[in-house]
């Protein structure tokens, strides 16, 4: 039976396993439309078709009148996730990245008034808020105390922009509130060494934030605690966050910030944080390539459950001793052999 793959798809595959083969190295060109038109006996549209099959699986990027090149698939590092991550919207910890760990969270960092790594914006004591109000807030995320000094870590910087909206549908039913209550919604962008990390969306119920010092994330006297030390500034513990982890394709703004493909696949993180009294009090989505990042959890195991002792009087249940094994075995008969002796029966003499 002869080949039933689209004409494109065989010329993708073709193209790909010359990549993996590394015939095609990362940052090689790849053959031009009319190479390809020429090697493959194909049209213009065939040939376009796969090579957007490629950049869509992240074998190749194009560059504005360069044409179109492999890419670098290697993954950079992994976000190691679980309960040792501070609660930020990065929830994670950089392991093996550009350059080494650092883990996502962030403090105030001095610096002077303006658009740029390390402000902060005037703090504004429990703010009135009205729908379209928009909060930006600019950091860095330093290396932690403790960490080996020479170990090389990322520079990692983040950019958010906070506004006060309604709740879409999806939202609203993850925080438990009604369609079209008012959330504040704040958008991040993470880079690590200036590489794309991770895009995330946080939405927080206005009506437990907004009336107090914590209603903009990113700004005000408990700006950038992460959740559980914002939202126990105002007497709300929370004690636990679910994550549901999928994936689904990078749509044209995600590529372009991101610098993928549009439609190349993106990893996709669903977290929840819920208080002691199960309501749930913040909820984000966060994207980030699939093939550059991966995610890594750290569960921690429980100790095995050890056999309680037998109770006081209780019968010993034990296994039966040798001899009590062989005593409902049947004994061998014995015959008298014609030379004289005793000899098991069903014996052969030779």
């Amino acid at each position: 039976m002869g080949d039933t793959r689209p004409v494109y798809q065989r010329i993708a595959d073709d193209l790909r396993r010359q990549i993996d083969e590394g015939v095609l190295p990362v940052g090689a060109r790849i053959p031009s439309r009319s190479e390809l038109k020429r090697v493959y006996g194909a049209s213009d549209q065939t040939v376009d078709r796969a090579v957007r099959v490629l950049k869509a699986a992240g074998y190749a990027v194009g560059r504005f009148g360069r044409g179109v090149f492999v890419g670098d698939r290697k993954p950079i590092g992994s976000l190691v996730r679980g309960s040792v991550a501070v609660d930020s919207p990065l929830a994670a910890e950089i392991r093996g990245g550009p350059r080494g760990t650092v883990r996502g969270g962030s403090v105030p960092l001095p610096g002077p008034v303006g658009r740029r790594p390390g402000h902060l914006p005037t703090a504004l004591a429990r703010p009135p808020v009205a729908e379209g109000d928009v909060a930006e807030g600019f950091g860095l995320l330093p290396v932690p105390r403790g960490e080996a000094s020479a170990e090389r870590v990322p520079h990692l910087v983040w950019e958010a922009t906070s506004t006060a909206t309604v709740a879409p549908p999806a939202v609203a039913e993850r925080l438990g509130i009604t369609t079209g209550e008012r959330v504040m919604c704040t958008r991040y962008e993470y880079l690590a060494d200036r590489l794309p990390l991770q895009l995330a969306t946080s939405w927080e119920p206005l009506a437990l934030t907004g009336e107090t010092d914590i209603c903009w994330p990113e700004r005000g006297p408990y700006a950038r605690r992460g959740v559980r030390g914002r939202f126990a500034a105002i007497g709300i513990r929370v004690v636990r966050a679910r994550e549901v982890v999928a994936s689904r394709p990078a749509t044209s703004p995600e590529a372009e910030v991101l610098g993928c493909a549009p439609g190349q696949c993106l990893t996709t993180v669903e977290r929840t944080h819920y208080a002691a009294d199960g309501r749930p009090v913040e909820t984000s989505d966060s994207v980030l390539r699939g093939d550059r990042w991966r995610l890594e959890y750290d569960i921690p195991l429980a100790p095995e459950p050890v056999a309680p002792p037998p109770s006081v009087g209780a019968p010993t249940v034990r296994g039966p001793r040798p001899a009590e094994r062989l005593a409902g075995l049947p004994r061998p008969t014995t015959r008298r052999a014609p030379t004289g002796g005793d000899e098991p029966a069903g014996s052969v003499s030779r």
